[in-house]
């Protein structure tokens, strides 16, 4: 016999006896099970220690007045289980007391036939591995092609092992699946954004859990994990054969989630290269273009407000793939139905209006950006998104216009340091100054230098901070101070410092102006190309 056999728990979680009610000392379902033999309740005493002993109606129901004898002699013979015909009604509480005392398991089922039970059970409890065997050709069977989202991996999965799945991305949200399941992880200690993720088990037979990270590149992270409730009773022989389902399982969502990818490069490609056609090309576009335009949904005709997004600050376990994805449902969330265009310095699109519009009027377009780049930010801690947002201009050549300028507002917009910061600029604003002032590299350089001294003074960037901050709160060590969380007295003294160290003169509106925008630039990711 298999030096792990299978115990009663698990030959009930394989379905084998269906609509079984466990009436009474399910503290004893971890036991082992050496033999299931059909018996009456005088032989109980000469069944060999282990056995699970199965009674048809005629023999034995579970509210007869013998139940109470055939425990207790179950008991002092070491059995493993009592399964018996399902009583018309309640079972007494003595019983149920006694059978939990002494740990016995006493099954009740609606129509009982103890040659049909021996005969499903007799198989697995002589060859345990058969139970396993069972799981991986069930989870073989449906994942012999891989599933066609995530929801249906989620449901298949669990019907195989069965047992509760739920499927979470690298920074432990719930993509699909029981939402009990993901509520365990908060309490394992799991890193799931690792550079080089493998299968883990955590906890224990009761509040455990099995991970196995899918990955479309075998070398790289984990794009989501599998999460399944570790089987009950699991140290025995069902636990590494549902590891391996899980396994399996995985590679095939993870061929799933290739080909998605492929197909979304495709599109994105077939979207980039059309945009820039329309980019590059300042009058009309030729009849090719504006058929393959038609055919994606994009409108060239009205008057064209273009928005750039771009990111300011990227987390280690955050993919910028995915976030394409995410950008373009947040949008529609939040009424904008549109479909971002993947550029070298972010995501590109833009909104048609019919009627003429007023380029220095985006009318709610900022608001709408506004609250959809905060959603993504907040279900990212330390991203940091930011978008520039052009004036309105009309015909397809507008689309390139009005992109010109949201390239320049979102290059202004990561200087402001503070989370969804958007900015729009048109061709009569004040801020195209700014803009081009940030877009050059030599000035850019030339920050690094002036403001040196306060970061060779402190590294921290602390001073930079207070310098920036009380700039731009119009030399209010008050106001900056609340802003900081500081008292006015900390800034003033650190503004003392500042002018000793700094090589300008705040004084001057000249060297002011210079060392504001100076401040401004700080801390920034520059795309030099």
């Amino acid at each position: 016999m298999n030096s792990v056999p299978i115990t009663l728990g698990q030959l009930l979680e394989l379905g084998l006896l269906p609509e079984h009610e466990v009436l009474g000392g399910a503290s004893g379902l971890h036991r082992p099970v050496r033999v299931v033999v059909g018996s009456d309740v005088h032989e109980i005493p000469e069944l060999a220690p282990g056995s699970v002993a199965v009674f048809g109606r005629e023999q034995l129901v579970l509210d007869d007045l013998a139940v109470d004898l055939a425990v207790r002699l179950a008991g002092s013979a070491g059995l493993s289980g009592i399964i018996a015909a399902h009583p018309h009604r309640r079972i007494p509480f003595v019983t149920t007391r006694l059978a939990d005392r002494l740990a016995l398991p006493l099954i009740g089922v609606p129509d009982i036939a103890p040659a049909a039970v021996v005969t499903a059970f007799d198989p697995y409890v002589r060859a345990p591995e058969i139970a396993g065997l069972k799981v991986l050709g069930e989870v073989a069977r449906r994942f012999q092609r891989p599933p066609a989202d995530a929801q249906a991996l989620v449901s298949s999965l669990t019907a195989a092992v069965g047992e509760p799945v739920a499927l979470v991305d690298a920074e432990s949200r719930l993509l699909a699946g029981d939402p009990a399941v993901h509520a365990l992880l908060d309490g394992a200690a799991v890193r799931l954004g690792e550079r080089h993720p493998v299968a883990a088990t955590t906890g224990t037979d009761d509040e455990g859990l099995l991970l196995h990270p899918v990955q479309a590149d075998p070398s790289g992270p984990a794009v989501c994990w599998i999460v399944v409730r570790r089987p009950r009773f699991g140290t025995g022989v069902l636990l590494e054969p549902v590891r391996n389902a899980i396994a399996i399982a995985a590679l095939s969502f993870a061929l799933h989630v290739a080909g998605e990818a492929v197909r979304t490069e495709r599109e994105h490609r077939r979207r980039s290269l059309l945009l820039n056609e329309i980019l590059e090309q300042p009058e009309e576009l030729g009849s090719r273009s504006v058929e393959r335009a038609t055919a994606l949904g994009w409108r060239l005709a009205g008057w064209h407000t273009a928005v750039q997004v771009q990111v300011s600050a990227l987390p280690a376990a955050v993919r910028v793939s995915a976030l394409g994805s995410e950008l373009e449902e947040r949008l529609t969330e939040h009424g904008m139905p549109v479909t971002p265009v993947e550029r070298a310095e972010g995501w590109m699109f833009w909104t048609t209006s019919e009627a003429a519009a007023d380029p220095a009027d985006p009318g709610p377009l900022i608001g709408w950006i506004v609250r959809t780049l905060a959603a993504i930010e907040a279900e990212h801690p330390g991203l940091r998104l930011c978008a520039g947002i052009g004036g309105a201009h009309p015909g397809a050549a507008g689309i390139g216009r009005s992109a010109e300028q949201a390239r320049q507002a979102a290059l202004l917009a990561r200087t402001a340091h503070r989370p969804a910061a958007v900015e729009h600029i048109d061709a009569a604003s004040t801020r195209r100054l700014l803009a081009g002032w940030y877009g050059t590299a030599a000035l850019r350089g030339a920050t690094a230098e002036l403001l040196a001294p306060l970061d060779a003074a402190d590294p921290s960037g602390a001073l930079v901070r207070t310098l920036r901050c009380y700039l731009d709160c119009q030399s209010s060590a008050k106001a900056a101070g609340e802003v900081l969380g500081i008292h006015r007295n900390t800034v003033m003294q650190r503004m003392d410092r500042i002018a000793e160290l700094l090589p300008a003169d705040l004084g001057d509106p000249d060297d002011r102006l210079a060392v504001h925008l100076a401040t401004r630039a700080v801390g920034v990711e520059w795309d030099e190309s």
